[in-house]
């Protein structure tokens, strides 16, 4: 019996992404796909496949320079199949498009992350606040209940990003839970990484193959700390050069878990808890809550 594989059957867009971009995509099987969530550690993620891949000693790689967001809508995609189609190295794709909307190939690697989806609606706020061409903004007087309330119940569709309610995070998560027995479908969770970086990082080495000393791990660990890379934002946060920031730093803005518990009320709890329920299965939110050892 032939093994069901993932197959790129759905379309997914929004104001700045759009899957179809993929058609003009020339894989190799040597390319790393980083998928995730928007908020749920992709940076953080590119910048320690890039230090495994690159090398840590005398590291000035601006991540975002060489891992392009591949169906991200700012640049032509001819520019960006210019830009990997030259690299002579082996190629780290940043994508936020379920499995179902992007190219599979059993000998490519992907590696994808998640995060308490409540965390990531918080960091989302932050990310929002911090565009140089958004007017939105947040004060600790405003009402959070009732944009939280509309994130938690607002339909998922093929639009917007996966950021944008909670069911689309959850259809992010769901097209690569299908596939989580396939050997090169690598998973990781936000909350492991932060309890135990090193850990995460040997785990990471693995699923690249790439081999590092205990040395190489704790030089890798203190680049791809927090806040190191908090320090060094115009090197680490994503187009800085752009001037797409407010503030590079803002864009690594806490990173931490549970911002949530002294914001929302018993009451905006209960409607997320009602509503993860009817997505998942229990065993599934335990993960997406609280992680564990990466399964790779």
């Amino acid at each position: 019996m032939t093994e069901e594989r993932p197959r790129r059957e759905t379309h997914y867009y929004s104001q700045i992404s759009d899957s179809a971009r993929w058609d003009h995509f020339a894989g190799r099987d040597t390319d790393v796909f980083v998928c995730t969530p928007p908020k749920a550690g992709t940076t953080w993620t590119q910048t320690l496949c890039c230090l495994l891949l690159f090398g840590w000693r005398e590291f000035d790689i601006r991540p975002s320079d060489i891992s392009p967001w591949y169906d991200a809508t700012f640049e032509p995609v001819e520019e960006i199949n210019a830009l990997i189609e030259a690299q002579d190295h082996r190629r780290l794709l940043k994508t936020h498009t379920p499995l179902d909307g992007i190219p599979y190939n059993s000998q490519r690697t992907y590696v994808t992350v998640y995060r308490d989806p409540r965390d990531v609606y918080f960091s989302a706020l932050n990310h929002k606040d911090n565009v140089t061409l958004n007017d939105f903004s947040i004060g600790p007087e405003d009402d959070i209940s009732a944009p939280f309330r509309e994130w938690v119940h607002a339909p998922a569709g093929n639009g917007g990003s996966a950021s944008g309610s909670l069911e689309r995070f959850i259809v992010h998560f769901k097209s690569f839970k299908r596939f989580g027995h396939l050997a090169n479908l690598h998973f990781f969770h936000y909350s492991d990484m932060k309890r135990n970086l090193p850990a995460a990082i040997a785990a990471l080495a693995g699923v690249l193959g790439v081999e590092v000393t205990q040395d190489d791990i704790a030089q890798i660990s203190r680049i791809g700390d927090f806040q190191n890379m908090r320090k060094n934002a115009s090197q680490f946060s994503p187009d800085a050069k752009t001037g797409i920031w407010k503030n590079n730093e803002q864009f690594f803005n806490k990173g931490t878990g549970g911002q949530w518990r002294d914001t929302l009320s018993t009451e905006d709890l209960a409607l997320y808890d009602e509503r993860m329920s009817d997505l998942l299965p229990a065993e599934d939110i335990a993960w997406l809550h609280y992680g564990a050892t990466p399964n790779t």
